[in-house]
This record gives structure tokens, sequence and C-alpha cells, in this order.
């Protein structure tokens, strides 16, 4: 089944993508909602994480719902009482849902981030990162700033000046701090993640 996974507190769901957009269109209860949306996508790829996206979340409410989208580009649930956080990587979807705003962020693996790490990462930051672990540890961090990114959602964040990590020892899975310098509140996230062997992912669960 391409649904991996439903996890509670938080609500959070996985999607592994193994189906074509033609096989997923037809799972959709009411098509109708979605024609025009899903006609300006033109990849097969993009086309099958949104819908997949939409179907993972049936999953979870029980029934479909609408996925709205803000002027930021952030989603939203128009007729359900929950916040929606949502990401998508090279065959998976993850999702997670909260009363509050809530974040949650999916990245294959890959040696890619090594090539970034100077555009999100601080001195302090890049001080804690495990020789022995890297890419992992690095991964870690740059879906945990990512998720900061979604749950402090103010426009224009830079992830190297405005979202911080504090120092955590690299573990397949575990938990982390992070915080932010933006808002002129310093808003403070307590946040979990995951490293399987194909991909990484973090949500908040405080």
């Amino acid at each position: 089944m391409p649904l991996l996974s439903i996890y509670t507190s938080p609500l959070r769901g996985l999607w592994r993508l193994t189906e074509s957009p033609e096989a997923l269109w037809e799972r959709l209860a009411h098509p109708h909602w979605y024609e025009a949306d899903f006609a300006r996508l033109k990849a097969p790829a993009r086309q099958a994480e949104w819908l997949a996206a939409r179907l993972l979340l049936a999953e979870m409410l029980g029934h479909e719902a609408r996925i709205a989208y803000l002027p930021s580009g952030a989603p939203y649930l128009p007729d359900e009482p929950f916040h929606l956080s949502l990401s998508h990587t090279r065959g998976f979807v993850a999702l997670s849902l909260s009363p509050e705003r809530t974040g949650i962020d999916i990245e294959y693996r890959s040696d890619r981030v090594r090539k970034i790490r100077s555009r999100y990462l601080s001195p302090a930051e890049e001080a804690f990162i495990d020789p022995r672990h890297e890419t992992e540890h690095l991964l870690v961090c740059w879906c945990a700033k990512e998720t900061l990114f979604k749950l402090v959602d103010l426009p224009g964040m830079d992830f190297l000046e405005e979202l911080h990590l504090l120092p955590f020892p690299y573990a397949p899975s575990g938990t982390l701090v992070g915080y932010e310098s933006r808002s002129g509140r310093q808003h403070t996230f307590t946040l979990q993640y995951e490293v399987t062997e194909e991909f990484v992912w973090v949500w908040e669960i405080a």
C-alpha cells in the first residue's frame, strides 16, 4: 500500500509514492473539487505528490477535505478545525495536523545538503555536526529549519540569521530545540526527528 503509516501525538502521516497520477486520481471520492487546480500541474511527479497529499489527508481525517493556500504559499484547511503542514520529497509525502500551528518536513537522503550548508548553518551550529555522520546530521538540521520556517510563517525568513538550533548530538532518532529571532519574541519549539535508510523527517512535538 502507498500509505506507509499514520501516527498520533502528534497526528502525522507518511505516504510512499508508487502509483501513477491516473491511479491516484481514481481513488478520489470528489474529483470535481480538484479539476481546476490539478489542470495547472504538468509534471507527472508533481501531480502524484499533489494527489497523494489529498489522499493522505483523507486517510487521516476519515474524509476528503479541501486544501487551500495562503498568499505565502502555506497550505491550510478552510473547512476543518485543524492546522496543516505538508512536505514532499522524492518518493514520499508527509503531513501533520494539529489544532494549533504545526510543522513537518521530509527530505530524501542525499549528499547534496553538504553543498548548501553555509546557507543555513551558523558557525555555532556547524560546530556540533558529527563528522562520523555528517550527511545525516546536516539533513536533520536542514529539515529542522524547514520545520521552524513553517511554524513561524513570516515572509522572507532567513534560515541562517533568524532560525537557530541548539546543540544536539547525532542519533538515528531523537529530539532537538530550535528558536526564531525574527518576531522579537524568540519563540522556542521542540522538534522530533527520525533518520531512515531512505529519508529524514522532522516534526514539532511541543
